[in-house]
């Protein structure tokens, strides 16, 4: 059976995956591409979608923009070297919206990003923030499906283990919360063309969804989410429960694989790729989860 990983990173940095590794409460090694395809055998993974979660330089706009060349400069050097293996997803030079559409046409143009990055929040801007709108207009000019990707919120409590391991919480809540923003942005209405892939089994939003639902109608605003354009990827810890809740959210066709390397160690995600593989919610679902969901949304 063919596997299709679309959740998977790469940096231009050496030694931890950022300079914020510590904040997450453990440190994540980089891998070289090597190391990576070799992982990818052992794990009969075929395909890998790289992306580059960037949150560097925020405070200068041109340093920022010019880590983010150089970002998608490797992201398109690595699928030269492996094109067979590798696909890549642009990196935006955000909040600098003028920077961003210019880096984001660049990218898919000229180097032949198949997908588009975006970070919950960029210095406390979440996705529906009304200075968005150019971003989203040219992903769907463009046509390029958005991975969502987690980012600390610049406030959260320091005390509680959630604030000191913040994938542990802080990351899925801010990924809801910026889906929830975008929803009542009708960010996505607006665009219908846009797909966006939802990182974690769907973070927090099966849930999240009924009372969004509810406080936007105490408001008297009457919101319709675009189910249909949220993709949803298995990364980190979707068993035993977070496939069930899913599915009660979407369907097979949009659940995509993703192991999150290199920042889960291989041997968990070797357990993660079983539980996928022998999913009981999943049987008859499994090769379009696996590969074929994936292969339709990115164009192979």
């Amino acid at each position: 059976m063919k596997i299709f990983d679309v959740h998977t990173h790469f940096t231009v940095e050496t030694g931890r995956i950022s300079e914020d590794a510590e904040k997450i409460g453990y440190a994540v090694e980089n891998k070289s591409a090597g190391e990576h395809v070799k992982f990818m055998e052992r794990s009969g993974i075929e395909r890998a979608l790289l992306t580059c979660p960037t949150q560097k330089n925020m405070d200068d706009e041109d340093a920022c923009a010019a880590y983010c060349r150089q970002v998608n400069e490797q992201g398109a050097k690595l699928v030269r070297d492996y094109p067979e293996r590798f696909l890549f997803a642009a990196s935006l030079p955000l909040p600098w919206t003028k920077k961003a559409v210019e880096e984001l046409e660049y990218a898919v143009t000229r180097l032949g990003a198949r997908a588009v990055g975006l970070c919950s929040n960029y210095r406390g801007i979440y996705l529906g923030d009304p200075s968005f709108e150019p971003v989203f207009a040219a992903i769907e000019r463009l046509g390029v499906p958005v991975l969502l990707h987690p980012a600390a919120p610049l406030v959260y409590p320091k005390n509680p283990v959630t604030g000191k391991i913040l994938p542990m919480y802080e990351f899925i809540t801010d990924t809801t919360r910026t889906l929830l923003d975008l929803f009542a942005a009708r960010t996505l209405n607006r665009h219908p063309e846009v797909k966006v892939v939802v990182p974690h089994s769907g973070s927090c939003l099966p849930v999240a969804l009924d009372r969004f639902y509810g406080i936007m109608r105490v408001k008297g605003e009457n919101v319709t989410v675009p189910l249909d354009q949220l993709y949803f990827d298995l990364a980190c810890d979707a068993f035993p429960r977070g496939v069930p809740i899913l599915l009660t959210l979407t369907d097979p066709a949009h659940i995509l694989y993703g192991t999150d390397y290199p920042a889960i160690p291989e041997p968990v995600l070797k357990g993660h790729l079983h539980s996928a593989m022998t999913c009981p919610h999943l049987q008859g679902h499994v090769e379009d989860v696996m590969w074929g969901n994936a292969r339709k949304l990115f164009g192979l």
